[in-house]
């Protein structure tokens, strides 16, 4: 399947977040300029092959946890790879995020004004 510019947009700001910090789907999609495209960042981020070196696992949902997927491997993937950068996780509810919103990265303006030259 072809990469839209989308896609692509997500997968450049995706890169950007640091280890150990977090971005949520909504909060990917509004910095790229689509307030209501959580939805499709999470689709965009499903479709990457294996081995990608876009860090796919710093982004999470709103209430601060892996999302369920169809494949329960991918979310145990998910928090074993946030795991290994330092994410911890709620002992009951293992793919809770402790200190969540401490975690939260936003991108710095001209890593948007970047993106926007290169699309």
């Amino acid at each position: 399947m072809p990469m839209t510019n989308f896609n692509a947009r997500v997968y450049a700001l995706v890169r950007q977040i640091p280890p150990g910090r977090l971005m949520t789907y909504s909060g990917v999609a509004a910095a790229l300029g689509v307030p209501r495209g959580a939805r499709a960042v999470g689709w965009a981020l499903a479709m990457l092959p294996i081995g990608t070196d876009v860090p796919w696992q710093r982004v999470v949902n709103a209430r601060g946890e892996v999302s369920e997927r169809a494949n329960h491997l991918n979310a145990d993937l998910q928090v074993d790879l946030l795991a290994a950068e330092g994410v911890r996780f709620a002992p009951d509810a293992p793919r809770r995020i402790l200190a969540f919103r401490r975690l939260l990265w936003e991108p710095p303006l001209t890593a948007l004004v970047d993106q926007d030259n290169k699309g």
